[in-house]
């Protein structure tokens, strides 16, 4: 997909830029009056500037994001030379569009509305009241006549860019004089965050998404409220923004005053909620902290700077492709590993770009890769740690935590499976909590989900599962019996990141949700997992428990944001006490650092495709060894469900030695793995602890005794896994 911006040097349009930058889009960003590197000159009012523009960037899409000059007001005074722009403009742009078969975004406004009885849904008739308003309705109807044609309607939106006039830098600019600034105090609007506009339009183009979609922040307010808000987060006094009813600040164009929009469509289309104000003003922080630091440093030093890193960011591409080219494969000479790192050029750039910028704690990397790992599992919130075992052990300090509602003590019993991974049991046991261990299937190597209502007592109050090697549990079962006795649940997607049940991604059906990016998995940082939080309630207390437990919600760096910092009162501490030191819940300090975000970033974009290569390659190894079933248990998966694969699973039948089978394949290296730690109540580490058994445990025992992997991971190719095949047919033929 290739991408035209008309109006790229605006807020909306600079920041769509820098979002399909940052996903490897080829993109052409258009300007008339501030030109802006890479991109190419357009007048609208051209017929030959607007074919130009198209010749040059030869688009599959082309969005329009045209700021009016003079804003509203200026529309208002030039109602003519807006149409001109707006509509005829858009016209031109359109002609252009059908000729090169490019699909057509339109950029829209709440300001086609006349805010008589806001907040208003896609459906909604347009009634503008001003020029500017007029304009832009006319222009949709001319873009909704285009066959696949977006409209993406939006409101208040806001960023840092210097270069704009965006309501947040009129309260910078004001307020950092030290000038007060009067701000509308019955104008209604969602405050929409320019990035997050950005990332969202992208999304809705690569889903297919046509007519009007409104896309705009969750919160809705005064524009005097939006103005406060600003304040405190550019560490301002908001006490400098002064709410002024509309009637007295003589604006010249009348403003819809109920405004606002309903994002419906947008969360039944994506899965996803918009931004909240909280999430965006933290985004939003971060580039304005930046800009203001480096804004010291001589005009001439930045350019310079900019020039070296682009020197090396293209070394580091050239150094990719000569020192980690695939070298050629030989059975038994080479290693068929059974998991390993799948990465290119884009992971190495993104590793160095932010190493020079030296932000080594989570930072503005870290803010893009949880919101997109938020956004495309459809979670409340994801809150990424540093390994997958700090996951597990975050969400279950979590649920003990005092800030949670109804917090597990110790004593309370959690049902969990005998047949785990050391570490998503060891949380339960340091929390106090008993275990009680319930059998597993064999074929899945999940628990037994017939089994779990059995096992449930006076003194249950959660169940702790993993989707083993990326095959679902029987989330029907487990979520029904977490409703009828009000349990929580954690799904640990450790390994299954990207399966699904019913067609829903797991990881979404718990309280709390755990992955890991460890090499071996879905996708990796390196070390690094997260935490996905799909309760509301319980949001606030993982991000405390993972940074220290502290109640302060401000991001490394800074303060203040709550605007009270040396105002609160809580526990037995003296009002006043400095806000970035009470801790309310239990806590360590789990953050990754902002280097492994930036690798997760390029990761991310693989996931899908990681997901799909797995899945081909269990199924070509399945094809193979179906032959032998007769002396092989083969992976086996419920019909609801929809693994994404960690590895082939087998376990030998009567008369066949595992051991002799697992040595055969790795003398002719090929790597083979147990089934984690098999029943671990027979591991000597917890063999002591405090717990409760279900039932038997004897399929976990021959699990432990008759069950190993080979690799499904990404990096194998089918000579790899047809060699494995092979060895394995060897082995019985022999």
């Amino acid at each position: 997909m290739k991408v035209l911006i008309i109006g790229a040097s605006g807020l909306v349009g600079g920041a769509l830029a820098r979002v399909l930058e940052r996903g490897n889009v080829p993109v052409t960003p258009a300007y008339h009056s501030r030109s802006i590197p890479n991109g190419v000159r357009v007048d609208v009012r051209d017929a030959a500037s607007v074919q130009a523009a198209f010749d040059a960037a030869k688009p599959d899409v082309v969005v329009w994001s045209v700021v009016a000059p003079g804003g509203v007001d200026g529309c208002e005074a030039e109602p003519a030379e807006a149409r001109a722009l707006e509509v005829d403009g858009l016209r031109r742009v359109l002609e252009c569009a059908r000729r090169a078969g490019a699909r057509v975004v339109y950029v829209s406004s709440d300001y086609v509305f006349d805010g008589a009885a806001g907040p208003y849904a896609e459906d909604a008739a347009p009634r503008p009241i001003s020029a500017y308003g007029r304009a832009k309705a006319d222009a949709e109807t001319l873009a909704l006549h285009e066959p696949g044609a977006l409209v993406i309607r939006t409101t208040a939106v806001f960023g840092w860019d210097r270069a704009s006039k965006n309501f947040a830098m009129s309260v910078w600019n004001r307020l950092s004089a030290g000038e007060t600034l009067r701000a509308p105090s019955d104008q209604w609007c969602n405050p929409t965050l320019a990035d997050a506009l950005a990332e969202t339009t992208l999304r809705l183009v690569q889903d297919g998404a046509t007519g009007v979609v409104n896309v705009a922040g969750a919160d809705r307010m005064t524009r005097a409220e939006l103005g406060q808000a600003l304040a405190r987060a550019m560490a301002l006094d908001p006490a400098l923004v002064v709410p002024t009813p509309t009637a007295q600040l003589g604006q010249k164009a009348p403003r819809p005053l109920q405004g606002g929009l309903v994002m419906t469509r947008l969360e039944s289309r994506l899965g996803t909620a918009p931004l909240g104000l909280g999430e965006a003003l933290k985004r939003f922080r971060r580039a304005w902290r930046a800009d203001t630091h480096q804004a010291i440093a001589p005009r001439a030093a930045s350019d310079e700077a900019a020039r070296l890193k682009r020197e090396i960011l293209e070394a580091v591409r050239r150094y990719h492709a000569v020192a980690h080219a695939r070298e050629p494969w030989a059975p038994f000479k080479g290693r068929v590993n059974y998991s390993g790192r799948v990465f290119g050029a884009e992971e190495l750039t993104n590793l160095v770009d932010a190493s020079l910028d030296f932000w080594l704690t989570l930072g503005p990397w870290g803010d893009l890769f949880e919101s997109r790992m938020r956004d495309w599992m459809g979670a409340r919130d994801f809150v990424s740690v540093n390994s997958g075992s700090t996951a597990n052990l975050t969400a279950v300090m979590t649920l003990t935590a005092p800030e949670t509602e109804r917090p597990l003590k110790p004593g309370d019993e959690v049902i969990t499976p005998a047949v785990t991974f050391p570490t998503t049991l060891a949380p339960i046991v340091h929390a106090g909590l008993v275990p009680v261990f319930v059998d597993c299937e064999v074929g899945t190597y999940n628990v037994d989900p017939a089994l779990l209502a059995g096992a449930i007592s006076p003194k249950t109050r959660a169940i702790m599962v993993p989707h083993t090697l990326g095959v679902p549990c029987d989330l029907d079962v487990i979520m029904e019996l977490a409703r009828q006795h009000d349990l929580y649940v954690v799904e640990d997607c450790c390994d299954a990141l990207g399966a699904t049940w019913r067609g829903r991604k797991v990881g979404t059906f718990g309280d709390l949700a755990t992955v890991s990016f460890f090499p071996a998995h879905q996708m990796t940082t390196g070390e690094g997992g997260g935490v996905f939080v799909n309760t509301v309630r319980l949001a606030r207390v993982a991000r405390s428990v993972r940074d220290w437990g502290r109640d302060c919600w401000c991001a490394p760096g800074e303060a203040n944001t709550c605007g009270k910092r040396f105002g609160w009162q809580l526990g037995e501490l003296p009002r006043g006490y400095d806000h970035k030191y009470i801790y309310s819940n239990l806590g360590y300090n789990f953050k990754p650092t902002d280097l492994q975000a930036a690798i997760g970033v390029a990761q991310f974009e693989r996931l899908p495709g990681f997901v799909a290569a797995r899945r081909r390659n269990f199924d070509r190894l399945y094809a193979a060894l179906e032959p032998y079933q007769d002396r092989l248990i083969l992976p086996t998966r419920d019909p609801r469900s929809e693994p994404s694969w960690f590895g082939f699973t087998l376990t030998v039948r009567e008369g066949v030695s595992k051991a002799a089978l697992v040595a055969w394949l790795e003398t002719a290296n090929i790597e083979t793995r147990q089934v984690f730690a098999g029943n671990i109540l027979r591991q000597p580490g917890y063999r002591g602890i405090a717990h409760r058994v279900h039932g038997t445990l004897e399929r976990s025992d021959r699990v432990m005794r008759d069950t190993f992997f080979v690799g499904v991971y990404p990096g194998l190719t089918d000579e790899m896994l047809d060699f494995v095949a092979t060895r394995i047919g060897d082995f019985f033929r022999r």
